[in-house]
């Protein structure tokens, strides 16, 4: 494959990943809302600095000349939701545990999505750092 046709692939890959995690997102986020499960103010800012926008903005930079930039942002961003949701959601004992959730629509829906959300930002975070550190 060159050169050209690695970038595009790089690039349509990582949008696909961004694209269906911010949906996934959007969905988890209402089931917190129906749910009252709140965030501390900082939990707040991460999750639209780190799980929000920086995705979106790794997303853009790969369609551009500075697409390693955005590789590493993808990697970066994605690794750090995936470590922020797997000790909110399965390891540290709170009401945004999936355990903590009795069963329900939004119950299902918050623990579907906290499941889809793991696996997405672990495919996000290897796209990214299979496309950065292999290139032609």
């Amino acid at each position: 494959m060159d050169s050209a046709a690695r970038n595009r692939q790089a690039a349509a890959y990582g949008t696909a990943i961004v694209l269906a995690h911010l949906v996934v997102n959007l969905v988890h986020g209402a089931a917190h809302r129906e749910l009252r499960i709140d965030l501390s103010a900082a939990e707040t800012l991460f999750v639209a600095l780190v799980i929000l926008l920086g995705p979106l903005l790794a997303m853009g930079l790969l369609w551009t000349r500075m697409r390693s930039l955005g590789l590493a942002l993808l990697a970066l961003t994605m690794a750090g939701s995936l470590v922020f949701g797997l000790y909110h959601h399965f390891v540290a004992m709170g009401p945004d545990h999936v355990g903590a959730q009795v069963p329900g629509f939004w119950e299902s829906t918050f623990a579907i999505t906290a499941w889809m959300l793991l696996l997405m930002e672990a495919v996000g975070a290897y796209i990214g750092v299979r496309f950065l550190l292999f290139r032609p």
